[in-house]
């Protein structure tokens, strides 16, 4: 019961932060600020993750593509993979660990300093101030990390193949895309948007209502970053299943 009343007290935190972030006024600048402290934050935390995974998957997908002669098709296994669930999937979780983290102990600080308060008593609504800002920040800022971090998946994918195991580089540049499908691209959008959703919601809602002082923000924190990573992986996979019905 606990449960299912958690997850409809935080669909009516979104209903309500998305009513008022359509509503004037709009606070342009201190989302666009919100947005710059994302990417500031989780790109290089996000590449340093995906980058080495396209150099793992190029050395296992090495191994099993000499197997049966098809090493031309080495390169479309990696793109496809990074498109399609890799890089969404490392680039969410790692996103809700350093901006979804972030979200909640800055709003749970306010909220123990009763500067929430503070900003209601001056006329000026939380939602709109506060929460819609990093929601909608941490939501656009998603896909555009998950785009660059799966670009350097495939730069490392290349170093690892052709500079480090001497496939032959013209046969990996001719089938990078052999897999990938538009679906594939506008999938990985789709996805990363949802995934950034997601997690700004839920990172706003447990610090929002944070309660106990210090440790209080503490749990918050820790309660936004993995609910949020087992709500979007759980996602994920109607997600998939739709894009994969999509693709045929």
């Amino acid at each position: 019961m606990r449960f299912i009343i958690e997850i409809g007290a935080i669909a009516l935190f979104g209903i309500r932060s998305l009513s008022w972030a359509l509503r004037p006024p709009f606070f342009f600048r201190e989302t666009f600020r919100q947005m710059a402290r994302v990417g500031g934050r989780c790109l290089l935390p996000v590449i340093g993750v995906v980058a080495p995974f396209g150099m793992i998957i190029t050395l296992q997908g090495l191994h099993i593509v000499n197997l049966f002669g098809v090493e031309r098709m080495l390169s479309s296994i990696l793109v496809a993979s990074l498109l399609r669930e890799l890089s969404p999937g490392l680039s969410g979780i790692m996103m809700a660990a350093q901006a979804g983290s972030t979200a909640a102990a800055e709003l749970g600080t306010m909220r123990v300093k009763e500067e929430v308060d503070a900003l209601s008593v001056m006329a000026v609504n939380p939602f709109q101030y506060l929460v819609a800002p990093r929601l909608i920040a941490i939501t656009l800022m998603c896909p555009i990390v998950n785009a660059i971090a799966c670009f350097s998946g495939i730069i490392s994918g290349f170093v690892s193949a052709v500079v480090l195991k001497g496939v032959n580089r013209g046969a990996f540049m001719a089938n990078l895309y052999s897999f990938v499908d538009i679906v594939d691209i506008w999938g990985g959008i789709i996805k990363t948007l949802i995934f950034g959703f997601i997690i700004g919601l839920i990172s706003c809602y447990y610090g929002y209502h944070v309660k106990g002082g210090a440790e209080g923000v503490g749990r918050a924190a820790n309660n936004a970053v993995v609910r949020s990573i087992i709500t979007f992986l759980g996602v994920n996979y109607f997600l998939t299943s739709a894009l994969l019905a999509l693709a045929k």
